[in-house]
């Protein structure tokens, strides 16, 4: 009887050590997975990112650069610190957007510039430069268009106005103010007025 105790105790503690080993491992692992599975914790940080966007005949179209950059899992995030885009299309003018923070959702096609943004569309033609200052700014890659809900004050030329919301079309050249709108415009002088008359 005394060998069989010999023989099974240690077998015996040795089971209770490799499921005590066995055990812890596996909580390990399950821990690690619990970590990884949270789709809200960044899996990527850059420090001081460029992304570009090419067009199918591979010419830049836009190009985002931005202090700090992180990637979430949930909905394929970039969350960005500083952002600054910069849009240009042949025959359109060129839009540039700065902000503090943005995020990009649906492969980065669409931009959400969140607190205070300014948006700057460059001279173009007859046109002077327009600058749209406003907050949690939606810009669409692909349309070109700009729209929020807040306050925003837009000046073009001597041009001043201020509103509630807007909606900026870079295809369209146009500025839409949506609400309480206040302007000053500075009529440009017509060449009847300011010419000779011819006979």
């Amino acid at each position: 009887m005394r060998s069989l105790t010999i023989w099974a105790l240690p077998l015996v503690l040795l089971l209770l050590v490799g499921a005590l080993i066995w055990g812890l491992s596996r909580a390990a692992i399950q821990t690690v997975i619990t970590v990884e599975a949270d789709p809200n914790t960044p899996d990527m940080i850059v420090n001081l990112a460029v992304l570009q966007r090419f067009d199918e005949q591979g010419q830049i179209r836009s190009t985002l650069i931005a202090q700090e950059v992180k990637h979430l899992r949930a909905n394929d995030t970039l969350l960005f610190k500083q952002p600054k885009l910069t849009q240009t299309e042949p025959g359109k003018p060129n839009i540039v957007v700065t902000g503090v923070r943005a995020k990009t959702t649906n492969k980065a096609s669409q931009v959400w510039f969140e607190d205070a943004t300014e948006l700057r569309r460059a001279a173009f033609g007859q046109q002077a430069e327009l600058v749209v200052r406003s907050s949690d700014v939606f810009y669409d890659q692909a349309t070109s268009i700009a729209r929020a809900s807040t306050p925003v004050v837009a000046d073009m030329g001597p041009h001043h106005a201020e509103a509630v919301g807007f909606i900026a079309d870079n295809a369209q050249q146009t500025l839409n103010l949506l609400s309480k709108v206040r302007m000053t415009y500075v009529p440009t002088a017509r060449a009847a007025l300011t010419g000779t008359a011819t006979r």
